[in-house]
């Protein structure tokens, strides 16, 4: 499957026309990892958006209702076209969870500082991306 088809999957890109996925399509890379492997980190800096294209992968979440009650929550994502690591588009580009692979899985990778300047570039994108 090429990048445009794996991005026409999302709901993110979902509405975005082929002339405008075009200009996205350099932005990405495809990514394998093994079940277990950490995809990212809570507080580290959000550099990379990723959409699942096959497999599962677990965000895991530190829940804080009152400052000395903190919990962990966890969120299993499972569906081709799911995001991750939206916090790539969004100041201060910091994780708010870490990710990890519950399979072996494959991601669209794209790189975050580049789909921001897309969408500056073009206002329709950013539109309908955010």
């Amino acid at each position: 499957m090429v990048a445009a088809d794996i991005l026409r999957t999302s709901e993110l890109f979902s509405e975005l026309e082929d002339e405008e996925l075009q200009k996205i399509v350099p932005l990405c890379q495809e990514e394998s990892c093994d079940k277990g492997t950490r995809i990212f980190s809570k507080g580290g800096e959000a550099k990379t958006l990723y959409i699942l294209r096959d497999g599962s992968v677990r965000l895991n979440y530190e829940i804080c209702p009152q400052p000395d009650a903190c919990q962990d929550a966890t969120i299993l994502i499972d569906q081709p076209g799911d995001v991750i690591g939206w916090s790539a588009l969004v100041n201060p580009r910091r994780l708010t969870a870490s990710a990890y692979c519950a399979s072996d899985v494959r991601l669209l990778a794209i790189d975050g500082k580049a789909l921001s300047k897309v969408m500056e570039q073009d206002s329709h994108i950013g539109f309908v991306v955010m």
